[in-house]
């Protein structure tokens, strides 16, 4: 079971870097600086989320209760990129609508940090409700859905607003969209990778069935 676990997120590694390494370079002058902020802030806290997510399915594969505290775990881990999303999805549209003199001291400072926190305790919240209430395979389907709608929200926003910034030609604004719109798929790639190892070990359970039968 390990090692599809380990697959799971080897491979969401690498469809992460295959989308978002040519999107810096190929949209942004600072491409280098902007991938490594990604990779050093973003990636390792991506990963780690992939992992926590992949909890609740294991058990369900293994046909083991699932413990209340990987729900818990699944449910404070899944409220991070949630909170990276609404305030990537606010911050870009406040920048595409006034600009980045108007939020440069909102989304470059501490009050972001606070605003974040926000967000994340709602998420908190919203998922833990919703994991006590529903049987654990459902809860993960159900975070892992509102992942995915809220990284296509975002998209839809912050691919305008950088389009909009970097007419502008204003200096911050588009790194800070470039990333929301990375960030946008990266989390997106994320929600699939529960679905992604129930395929791995469907298949390897219907391979094992198929040999027990001959």
């Amino acid at each position: 079971m390990k090692r599809w676990v380990l697959l799971t997120l080897l491979l969401y590694s690498l469809c992460l870097s295959v989308v978002v390494v040519p999107l810096f370079w190929a949209f942004s002058g600072e491409g280098n600086g902007l991938l490594q902020f990604f990779y050093i802030w973003f990636v390792p806290i991506l990963i780690l989320n992939q992992g926590v997510l992949l909890l609740v399915p294991i058990a369900v594969v293994r046909e083991r209760p699932v413990k209340r505290r990987n729900s818990i775990l699944s449910a404070v881990m899944g409220a991070i990129p949630m909170a990276a999303l609404a305030l990537g999805f606010f911050g870009c549209i406040a920048i595409m609508f006034w600009g980045e003199e108007a939020v440069d001291n909102f989304l470059f400072a501490w009050p972001a940090l606070i605003v974040l926190a926000i967000f994340w305790l709602f998420w908190g919240m919203v998922f833990y409700k919703n994991s006590t209430i529903n049987d654990p395979k459902a809860f993960s389907s159900y975070l892992t859905r509102w992942l995915l709608r809220g990284s296509i929200l975002e998209l839809l926003v912050a691919i305008p607003s950088h389009i909009i910034s970097r007419q502008r030609e204003e200096c911050c604004a588009p790194p800070f969209t470039l990333l929301g719109i990375a960030t946008g798929l990266a989390i997106a790639l994320l929600s699939f990778g529960p679905g992604v190892f129930f395929l791995f070990t469907q298949r390897i359970k219907a391979k094992n069935g198929k040999q027990k039968n001959t």
